[in-house]
């Protein structure tokens, strides 16, 4: 990967990275506990990274990446080749759809008003995977893709954050 993910979440229009995100909160919301993902993906390559980040819009790029609680809220990474067992890889076929489920880090911290909530999906996260050769291309059905977010008051609270 020729990018880093604070420099694809500052990116406003980044081919390199697939970025979904909320309106603007009205209300500060409070996330706490461990955001999980499910995602239908496919690669033109036998093998690929996928590594998701949530992070607050705008971002700010005199905050440090690598700290938590400015731009990044958290991340997690998957192997889709071992997305039956992780005992064993099993090559992906291009263009072949596979389902992926996993944690993200755990958090626990206080979106302000005024943020927006970015889901970023790519392939390498340069401080925790390997980089390989650039160029992979992830594909993402959005109706197989889900992120459950824990956030404290649950769905009434997450709908007053944005009134």
């Amino acid at each position: 990967m020729k990018f880093s993910g604070a420099v694809l979440a500052a990116d406003p229009k980044s081919k390199h990275r697939l970025l979904y995100a909320t309106e603007e909160l009205k209300a500060p919301l409070h996330i706490s506990g461990t955001p999980r993902i499910q995602i239908q993906l496919s690669s033109d390559r036998p093998a690929a990274n996928l590594s998701v980040w949530l992070v607050s819009l705008p971002w700010d790029p005199t905050e440090d990446p690598r700290k938590l609680n400015d731009n990044l809220i958290t991340r997690g990474w998957a192997d889709p080749q071992n997305r039956g067992d992780l005992s064993r890889s099993t090559a992906l076929k291009s263009k072949e759809w596979v389902d992926l489920s996993f944690d993200l880090e755990p958090e626990d911290q206080i979106i302000p008003a005024g943020q927006r909530i970015g889901l970023m999906i790519f392939s390498s996260d340069r401080d925790f995977t390997l980089w390989p050769k650039a160029g992979t291309q992830l594909s993402v059905q959005l109706e197989g893709t889900h992120l459950e977010l824990p956030v404290v008051g649950g769905a009434e609270a997450f709908r007053k954050a944005f009134e």
